[in-house]
C-alpha cells in the first residue's frame, strides 16, 4: 500500500512539474523586430535572434574578431553552433550592413503585437 502512494505521489509530482514547464514554453513567445548587423552587433544584441542565446552569440561575436567580418549573411554558418536551420530561422532579422535595429519584447501567447 506505502509504494503505491509514493508511485502516485510521484506520478503526481511529474504531472505538475510538466505542466508549468510546458506552461513557460507555450505561454510566452518573444516577437522580434528590426535586424541585427553580425558585423558591429554586440554579444547581447545577437543573443536576442530565434534561436540564439548567449552563448552562441558569444560564440558569433569570437568568430568574427578572428576571422574578420562576414561577408555574407551564410558564412554564420561557418560558427559551431549555426547550422541550415537555425540560419533560416533567422535569416530575415540578419543584414552585413548598416545599423543594428532589433528589439524583442516577450508576450503571451494568444496576444497581438502593435505594428
Amino acid at each position: 500500500m506505502d509504494t503505491i502512494r509514493k508511485t502516485f505521489r510521484l506520478i503526481v509530482l511529474m504531472l505538475v512539474i510538466g505542466f508549468v514547464c510546458q506552461a513557460r514554453i507555450c505561454f510566452s513567445a518573444a516577437v522580434v523586430e528590426g535586424k541585427v548587423n553580425i558585423n558591429t552587433a554586440t554579444a547581447d544584441q545577437i543573443a536576442v535572434l530565434p534561436g540564439i542565446g548567449p552563448k552562441l552569440a558569444a560564440e558569433v561575436v569570437k568568430y568574427r574578431v578572428n576571422n574578420g567580418n562576414f561577408k555574407v549573411i551564410d558564412d554564420l554558418k561557418k560558427v559551431s553552433g549555426v547550422g541550415d536551420k537555425k540560419l533560416e530561422k533567422i535569416k530575415s532579422f540578419v543584414v552585413i550592413e548598416g545599423d543594428t535595429t532589433i528589439k524583442s519584447m516577450k508576450m503571451a501567447k494568444g496576444e497581438k503585437g502593435q505594428k
